[in-house]
């Protein structure tokens, strides 16, 4: 039997959804999007496959809308955006097409979101590049793109931070012993993911400082 669009109309209370009916008979409705994107009109004739492909672009749209408001509320990796996809049951053919189509807009670029990542953690937590490490692969990002944001770490810049962090916390233990001082502050540093030489130089650079500033008996 020939199908053909008998009907396209606007859903109630909903101006941006469209209801289509095929002979007579309510059939989908979909994302006004979708129908100006394939072009859909009254008196179409449509085949089953032609239906399954409005279904599938439907899908799309909507896995494409879950997605974009997740970045609206801040930048995710590629493995976050399919994470969450999936957990709304999203089947992989969508949501790799969908994933390919924010890449293509720079919507999700994992070298930008791990290279922001890395600026933020450094100078906003104060955190070494162990951690950040840590973290950017609990994102989903791969080994190579997390290796290139973290080469941008300078030794120096590493160093410098651990110790604006590492004051911080050395003032705040001003009542205990030097020796539980400097052990509470190399938890501290490796909690904050800095390796064993920067902990060790900050350390004894700190004592040191306040050597400097005890009053000769």
């Amino acid at each position: 039997m020939e199908q053909r669009i008998s009907a396209i109309e606007v859903q109630e209370k909903r101006d941006n959804r469209r209801s289509i009916f095929v002979n007579g008979r309510f059939v989908l409705g979909v994302d006004e999007s979708v129908i100006s994107d394939l072009g859909l009109h009254v008196g179409q004739e449509i085949t089953e496959d032609e239906l399954q492909n409005v279904v599938r672009a439907e899908m799309i749209e909507k896995a494409k809308d879950r997605a974009l408001r997740l970045l609206e509320y801040r930048a995710r990796s590629r493995a976050e955006i399919a994470r969450r996809l999936r957990k709304a049951d999203f089947p992989e053919d969508i949501l790799e097409d969908v994933l390919a189509r924010l890449e293509s807009l720079g919507l999700i670029d994992d070298a930008q979101f791990s290279q922001d990542w890395v600026n933020h953690r450094v100078s906003g937590k104060k955190m070494g590049k162990r951690r950040i490490q840590y973290e950017l692969r609990q994102k989903g990002i791969s080994t190579e793109v997390a290796e290139e944001a973290l080469s941008s770490i300078d030794s120096d810049v590493e160093y410098e931070t651990a110790k604006e962090a590492a004051r911080r916390r050395w003032t705040k233990d001003a009542g205990a012993d030097e020796r539980t001082k400097r052990q509470r502050l190399a938890s501290f540093l490796q909690r904050q993911g800095f390796d064993w030489e920067i902990i060790k130089r900050v350390t004894n650079d700190l004592t040191t400082e306040a050597e400097e500033e005890w009053p000769e008996s």
